[in-house]
């Protein structure tokens, strides 16, 4: 009886999950991010999303212990590549987006660096600059993208 009550739950878990996907478990704020970030297009929205990354990043410069600047932007991050689906059809062709999307997942290659590395500081510096770094070309990229 226990081993079916159990199955059950782990099931609806499942369906949970598949329907509104792990990224409302793991990023809870990101939702609220991209609404307030929301622009004129996807585009828009994505610069508005590195321009709160970046203010993110600032904070959690020189912390001995930046848990809530990363845990924000890491929700900013998630928000940041559900972004990336607000983008026309039209946009998402040019060779401009393709470099984008590039850039978009060396940002998160590096963050996923960062949050390994997040309790050795100076690590965690080093990481802090890459990453604001590309998100500096992913901006100039979006940009490039746009016209």
């Amino acid at each position: 009886m226990a081993l079916r009550a159990t199955t059950r739950a782990m099931m609806l878990i499942g369906m949970v999950m598949a329907v509104t996907g792990c990224g409302g478990m793991m990023h809870p704020k990101s939702g609220e991010m991209l609404e307030q970030a929301k622009g004129s297009d996807g585009i828009e929205t994505q610069m508005n999303l590195i321009k709160m990354a970046e203010g993110s990043i600032a904070a959690a410069r020189g912390k001995a212990q930046p848990d809530a600047e990363l845990d924000t932007l890491h929700n900013q991050l998630y928000a940041l590549k559900k972004a990336g689906c607000q983008v026309t059809e039209a946009q998402a062709k040019t060779v401009s987006y393709a470099k984008v999307q590039t850039l978009r997942r060396e940002v998160k290659t590096v963050f996923h660096r960062l949050w390994k590395t997040r309790e050795d500081q100076a690590v965690r510096e080093i990481h802090l600059d890459l990453l604001s770094k590309r998100l500096g070309e992913l901006r100039e990229a979006l940009q490039a993208a746009k016209t």
